[in-house]
């Protein structure tokens, strides 16, 4: 008998299950994140949200346990968005393009403003419950030294507030007494090296050669020297709050105006370039401006999830939803 005369065997069995081919889905792929985005720490939400600067998108990221967000500051020397965690007392790292927690840093109580120096890889946060301030080198990872305020300023129930770090200066702002003031001190030795008297919540920015201070409770804007700070200008500005310095402008936020007169625009010499801004939502808090001028506003509050996105130049603007009270803010670029 030939190979080819075998009898043929059936494929399958009698009774046998014949079941139809499913192709396999393609996994989805991640979205990617965006070439530029402001990222926002929600302090009531426990999350940071992510706008995508090109379409206004946001996508939200859960910090890890019950998570009070309150700064945030891009670092991208070394790829890291930096969210300072009032309720763990830490600085948490998140990784700048996927938004993944990398890193936790320990910090003096009562996490409130920070501010970072990528040329000096120092971050400084305030930590308002001991009246201090924590330094973390970003290299490492780790805290370097926590400062505390001087004795006489402490015990009149002084308490850091702001904080701005610039090349050999540091400058940290304290709240709780009559008046507001600004102590600088070195980036190096971390010793104090000078004080001013301000008006009182003081908020702080410094840029080419200058010191600006945002007075709420006196409702002015002044500048200094930062190498003796001696006081150079003063103009009138409701409530300012808010303070950021891009290119030849300084934005400032009227934070009590309710949304009227919500978004002032000064030069170098404090003079008024622009008519004020209104805003559609209350409480304009922080402000941050992206490269092509774009003022990004949070509106902060129980309730609120708003940031205004506004073009300086036309006052045109939209609010964008995030998580629930938006504090501070930063560019990721």
């Amino acid at each position: 008998m030939s190979l080819f005369s075998l009898p043929r065997r059936p494929l399958l069995a009698v009774g046998t299950l014949i079941l139809p081919l499913v192709a396999l889905a393609a996994p989805v792929a991640a979205e990617p994140p965006p070439d530029d985005a402001v990222v926002t720490a929600n302090r009531a939400s426990g999350d940071i949200s992510v706008i995508d600067v090109d379409d206004l998108s946001v996508v939200d990221y859960d910090l890890p346990g019950e998570a009070e967000p309150m700064y945030v500051s891009h670092d991208g020397e070394n790829g890291l968005v930096w969210v300072g965690d009032r309720a763990s007392s830490t600085v948490v790292a998140v990784d700048d393009e996927t938004f993944e927690v990398v890193a936790s840093v320990p910090v003096a109580d009562g996490v409130f403003h920070q501010w970072l120096d990528e040329s000096r890889d120092q971050l400084w946060v305030a930590g308002t419950a001991g009246a201090t301030v924590t330094v973390i080198d970003t290299s490492t990872r780790s805290a370097t030294t926590t400062i505390t305020i001087p004795d006489d300023l402490r015990d009149a129930g002084a308490t850091t507030h702001d904080v701005f770090v610039d090349g050999n200066h540091a400058f940290v702002s304290l709240v709780g007494l009559d008046d507001g003031v600004v102590l600088r001190y070195s980036t190096k030795s971390f010793e104090l090296t000078g004080r001013i008297d301000t008006g009182g919540d003081p908020h702080l920015f410094a840029r080419a050669g200058r010191l600006f201070v945002a007075s709420q409770e006196a409702g002015t804007v002044s500048s200094h020297v930062p190498a003796t700070l001696r006081l150079v200008e003063t103009v009138e500005v409701p409530a300012a709050h808010g303070i950021f310095v891009a290119g030849n402008t300084v934005f400032v936020t009227n934070i009590a105006g309710g949304g009227d007169d919500a978004l002032w625009q000064l030069d170098r010499s404090l003079d008024i370039t622009a008519e004020p801004v209104d805003t559609d939502a209350p409480v304009p808090h922080n402000v941050a401006v992206t490269a092509d001028g774009t003022a990004f506003i949070t509106h902060s509050g129980g309730a609120s999830n708003a940031v205004s996105v506004i073009d300086p130049e036309t006052g045109a603007g939209q609010l964008v939803t995030v998580g629930t009270n938006p504090f501070g803010l930063a560019v990721v670029d």
